[in-house]
């Protein structure tokens, strides 16, 4: 199973995250996360960079359950009115470009 997320900052830079799922895989699989400023590999919620030292993640939130930080996001957007970052509709418009591509390949 493949899952691709892309997103555009407000400054107009481009992001793009491919995620590959292999369930025969070794046991312990990564992301990594390759950027500007260098490699990074989240494994659970550990994150390290690409020489394997950790990465100090305790003045990002009061948590590094990333499940928990995405309800506590959801949950604080319900109480404050507004939409909750990573809505879908932030990204209906790239899903429908993807969902067109895959339609003319098909074609």
């Amino acid at each position: 199973m493949d899952m691709s997320i892309q997103m555009k900052t407000a400054s107009g830079a481009l992001c793009s995250l491919a995620l590959s799922f292999n369930n025969e895989g070794p046991l312990g699989t990564f992301f990594r996360y390759i950027c500007d400023n260098g490699t990074y590999i989240a494994r659970y919620d550990d994150l390290v960079d690409g020489n394997d030292k950790p990465i100090d993640l305790s003045h990002v939130d009061v948590s590094r359950d990333g499940i928990e930080l995405q309800d506590r996001e959801f949950i604080a957007a319900i109480r404050e009115k507004r939409e909750p970052n990573a809505s879908l509709r932030q990204c209906l418009s790239a899903m429908q470009t993807l969902d067109r591509l895959e339609k003319s390949l098909k074609a």
